[in-house]
């Protein structure tokens, strides 16, 4: 049973390195079968078509993701400008380690929205509600919260996505442009109180 499951890891392992490098459609399972160290036939033993095993790893990343950021949601303990420096935070780490995410979710959402809410993702819902509530307590500046969102995710994720552009255009280095995006949790959290604090 052990080797079975390391076996089920290697695969899923190996599925993941290759779909966010080649997308779904990029992506063959004799690559997928070649990266995990075994033979296409055992690899659709295990998983028995592409799209099962996509489903499995786009809600792999998912899961890796959210109990942090739903923890830091839900604390009672937290203020709001706390939660969302939390949710920055977790958001910039996780896009550090994962620079190819971000394609790879938009290309998925493109390919199959259904993906999105099959996955269960509440945190959005929770941010939103807890905007509102701030707003109604006069705490903080009165935002349409959608717009904030959208805003704020956009910071987080453009650096990553548009990389290759923004380093061609303003000729930056390998090492300057990781500078930027090490300073760039101060600036998104800058951003957050600038436009809520009253």
């Amino acid at each position: 049973m052990e080797t079975e499951i390391s076996t089920e890891q290697k695969i899923l392992d190996a599925a993941e390195e290759v779909f966010i490098e080649e997308g779904f459609s990029g992506a063959r399972m004799q690559q997928i079968a070649d990266k995990a160290g075994i033979n296409k036939a055992m690899l659709h033993y295990y998983f028995r078509s592409k799209d099962k095993l996509f489903e499995l790893v786009f809600a792999y990343k998912m899961k890796q993701f959210m109990p942090r950021v739903e923890s830091v949601l839900q604390n009672p303990a937290l203020s709001l400008l706390d939660k969302l420096d939390a949710f920055v935070e977790a958001y910039l780490d996780m896009l550090r380690h994962n620079p190819r995410l971000p394609m790879f979710i938009l290309s998925t959402m493109n390919r199959n929205p259904e993906l999105m809410k099959s996955a269960n993702i509440q945190f959005g819902k929770w941010i939103i509600q807890l905007i509102e509530e701030e707003i109604e307590k006069g705490t903080i500046k009165r935002v349409n919260p959608h717009q904030f969102m959208l805003t704020l995710i956009g910071m987080c994720i453009f650096p990553f996505v548009g990389r290759p552009v923004f380093s061609a255009v303003f000729e930056l280095k390998k090492e300057a442009y990781e500078l930027i995006l090490t300073e760039r949790k101060e600036h998104v959290q800058a951003y957050i109180r600038f436009i809520l604090e009253p």
